[in-house]
C-alpha cells in the first residue's frame, strides 16, 4: 500500500463513519451555535467595536473563530475515538505490518480525521458575512489556513491521547481534562490582550490560543493584539507538534507491543 493509498483509504473511512453517525455532526455543529446565539444575545448591547463591527453583531462576530476551534475541537476528539477500536481490532497493527512505513500509517489517520473536522468547522465561516465582519477574499482564505492547522494540530493531540488510553470512557475523561480548559484559556470568550495578567500569559502560552488567534486575525485584517507578528509561526508549530506527538506516540507504542 502507497502513502497516498494509505490516506486515501483512511479518509474515506472516517467520511463513511461520520456518514453513518449524523449525530456526530449534530454535536459537532450544534453546540457551537447554540452558544454562539446564546452568549452573542446575551452581551449584544455589552460589548461592541470588536472585530470591526459597531452593532449589537460585535460579541458574536467575536465570538465566532472561537466556535470554530470548538467545533474542530468537538470533531476531532470524535474522529479520534476510531483510533480506539481499530487498535483494538488489531485493523491499525495489520495495516502498520504491512508495506507501508508506520508513520506514512498514522499521518494517514490523522489525514483522515483532520479533514471531517476542517469541514465540518468550515461551515462557519459563511457567518462572519452574517455577523457584518468586513473580510476580504484574502481574510477568508487565510481564516481557511488557521483552521486547518488548527484542525490538523488538535487531531494529533487526540490521536496521541487515544492511542494511550483503553477505553472510549477513559479517552472523554481525559480530553474533557485536557483539551476544554485549553479551550476555555484560548480566548474563545474574551479579549485576552484585555485581560488581568496572569489570564493573558495564560493564553500566550496556551497552544490552541495560536490558530484561534491566527484565524481572528484573519478575519478581522488586523494583528493579533496578544501574540502579534508571532501568531502564523505559533499556530504552524501547533499543528507540527500534534503531528509529531501523534506518529511519535503511536509507533512507540506499536514497537512496544510487537517485542
Amino acid at each position: 500500500m502507497s502513502r497516498f493509498d494509505a490516506t486515501a483509504a483512511m479518509v474515506q473511512r472516517e467520511w463513511v463513519r461520520l456518514v453513518r453517525q449524523p449525530a456526530r455532526i449534530v454535536a459537532t455543529v450544534g453546540t457551537p451555535i447554540i452558544l454562539l446565539i446564546a452568549l452573542g444575545a446575551g452581551f449584544a448591547g455589552s460589548i461592541s467595536g470588536l472585530m470591526g463591527v459597531e452593532d449589537s453583531r460585535a460579541y458574536s462576530a467575536f465570538l465566532l473563530p472561537g466556535m470554530i476551534s470548538m467545533a474542530a475541537l468537538f470533531a476531532a476528539i470524535f474522529g479520534a475515538m476510531s483510533l480506539i477500536d481499530d487498535r483494538d481490532s488489531g485493523l491499525l497493527r495489520v495495516l502498520m505490518a504491512g508495506p507501508a512505513p508506520d508513520g506514512s500509517i498514522v499521518l494517514a489517520k490523522l489525514v483522515g480525521i483532520a479533514v471531517p473536522s476542517i469541514v465540518q468547522a468550515a461551515l462557519f465561516l459563511p457567518a462572519c458575512f452574517l455577523l457584518g465582519v468586513k473580510v476580504t477574499p484574502v481574510g477568508i482564505a487565510m481564516s481557511f489556513v488557521a483552521l486547518a492547522l488548527m484542525a490538523t494540530g488538535i487531531a494529533g493531540l487526540s490521536l496521541a491521547m487515544a492511542w494511550r488510553v483503553r477505553s472510549s470512557q477513559e479517552f472523554h475523561a481525559i480530553m474533557n481534562t485536557l483539551l476544554m480548559p485549553m479551550w476555555l484559556l484560548s480566548g474563545a470568550f474574551y479579549p485576552a490582550a484585555e485581560a488581568a495578567t496572569p489570564m493573558r500569559w495564560l493564553t500566550a502560552i496556551n497552544p490552541l490560543a495560536w490558530p484561534t488567534e491566527a484565524m481572528r486575525s484573519a478575519l478581522s485584517g488586523q494583528p493579533s493584539q496578544l501574540l502579534g507578528a508571532y501568531v502564523w509561526p505559533l499556530a504552524i508549530a501547533f499543528c507540527i507538534g500534534g503531528c509529531a506527538l501523534a506518529v511519535g506516540t503511536i509507533r512507540q507504542g506499536n514497537n512496544r507491543s510487537s517485542k
